[in-house]
């Protein structure tokens, strides 16, 4: 398999947003999730929520055990989410409601919430939800070295490749139809492609404007709609994009179309907001592009900041060919309005880092949104201490808006404030700015099937199956 980017890490806690692509293969979540995003059983056959919903009760799956032969139990997913709620870990704010976790039995565990948490089943569909085993916690060499109850176990580990076997001791073996995976790394979208195109891989995710020529090869190309897009981050506590001005003037600045259609043959959905239609927390009063394209209303928002002359920055932006393309474009359009911006390429570590550490003003990137709920999205990008927020942004009744969206696990119920969260940081200038809805899109040799589109992120590459 190609794919764009090594992973990070391989430690869930530790791991970056677009890794589950790897950590899928090693780790199990507590609850899982169908390619279209519909829960199901996985670790945990079954979950509750007490009548004050501060409460999650679970119900383990028996005789699962860990790739060192620890058994999977209720202490086992006591010790990684206590675990997962310490820093370093990345996972400290995903899991920051849960005060306590009980085992009550073996296969019998409870989180104790300080508040409702109906987003809860999604981040424990996530990496906040991949069991570790527990004596593999502590392990430095745990980043490089996996120990999940996953259908894969790691063979190797090299620059630009991971290969991995089918684990016989896996609990579901009769649903792994591949003896094993190699996942090798091509940065670049056009050599992704030809090494599918000469056998070399026998499928790889490509871009949009691929698509024409992986099927004139006779390739099977798989594309939907899934969770992320591609968007500018700002740092709203770097240059003048503290400004909400400088912002909306930023946001009316960019010709969505022009992007989508020239960079991703038109597949790359235009939108000012992070998610797309279909999905449960789009807001459709937010439909469309063309009201928010207006160069000259661009130019008066950076007038009315103080701007007239408009001003200068870094964009940072790693290597992977198509980001690059796409800052290119967004600065030819940012100069429209007299912003001057200029491109700085890093290794995707040290975006990773960057972004991390706050130690950046702008990036362009994939941002995903609905992983491992829209909740969290919110929570990291929006809400002072997030940690995509290094500017500590932050907009009127948005924290009480996300509270609510929180209350309940119901969609219906929490589609109001999640849009209204939407609607007002929208209004406030957004600190992550919106470009267009991406299709996950991938090309595979003749003879692999089985490959679903993951719409929020969850990867099953063992249900492939090969017949030449």
């Amino acid at each position: 398999m190609g794919h764009p980017r090594q992973p990070d890490l391989l430690d869930p806690r530790l791991a970056g947003p677009l890794d589950p692509v790897f950590l899928d293969n090693f780790y199990e979540t507590l609850i899982d999730r169908k390619p279209n995003g519909e829960l199901k059983p996985g670790l945990a056959t079954e979950w509750k929520f007490a009548p004050d919903g501060k409460a999650i009760d679970l119900t383990l799956r028996a005789g699962v055990k860990f790739q060192d032969d620890t058994p999977f139990d209720a202490e086992a997913v006591k010790a990684n989410v206590e675990a997962a709620k310490k820093p370093p870990s990345l996972l400290v704010g995903a899991l920051k409601s849960i005060e306590a976790v009980e085992v009550s039995s073996p296969t019998q565990v409870r989180l104790v919430l300080s508040a409702p948490g109906g987003h809860l089943v999604n981040v424990l569909a996530g990496e906040a939800g991949m069991m570790i085993s527990p004596k593999a916690l502590g392990n430095a060499d745990l980043k490089t070295k996996p120990v999940g109850t996953g259908p894969f176990k790691l063979t190797d580990i090299a620059d630009g490749r991971l290969s991995m076997r089918a684990w016989d001791g896996y609990w579901n073996r009769s649903a792994v139809k591949i003896g094993g995976i190699e996942m090798t790394v091509y940065a670049d979208e056009a050599t992704r492609l030809r090494a599918v195109r000469s056998g070399q891989s026998d499928g790889s995710s490509i871009t949009p404007a691929q698509v024409a020529e992986a099927k004139s090869a006779g390739l099977t190309v798989v594309q939907g709609a899934n969770t992320t897009f591609n968007g500018i981050l700002l740092n709203t506590g770097a240059s003048e994009f503290g400004n909400p001005k400088v912002r909306q003037a930023m946001s009316y600045a960019v010709d969505r179309k022009a992007i989508s259609d020239s960079l991703y043959a038109g597949a790359c959905k235009p939108s000012v907001q992070p998610f797309q239609d279909g999905f449960w927390a789009y807001d459709a009063e937010l439909a469309g592009t063309d009201a928010y394209h207006d160069v000259d209303k661009a130019k008066a928002l950076l007038a009315e900041a103080g701007l007239p002359n408009g001003f200068k920055f870094e964009m940072n932006v790693g290597p992977n060919t198509s980001y690059q393309q796409l800052a290119q474009a967004l600065q030819a359009q940012l100069a429209q309005i007299g912003i001057t911006m200029s491109i700085t390429v890093l290794e995707a570590s040290q975006l990773i880092n960057a972004r991390r550490t706050g130690k950046f003003n702008a990036t362009v990137s994939l941002v995903q949104a609905g992983r491992p709920d829209p909740s969290q999205f919110v929570a990291d990008y929006y809400m002072p201490g997030g940690i995509y927020n290094p500017g500590k942004f932050t907009a009127d009744g948005v924290a009480d808006l996300l509270a609510q969206s929180r209350q309940t696990d119901d969609l219906a119920t929490r589609q109001g404030p999640m849009r209204q969260i939407i609607k007002t940081v929208f209004d406030a200038g957004p600190p992550v700015i919106p470009v267009c809805g991406v299709q996950y899109v991938a090309a595979f040799r003749s003879g692999i099937d089985g490959f679903q589109v993951p719409v929020v992120g969850d990867y099953d590459f063992g249900s492939l199956t090969i017949t030449k």
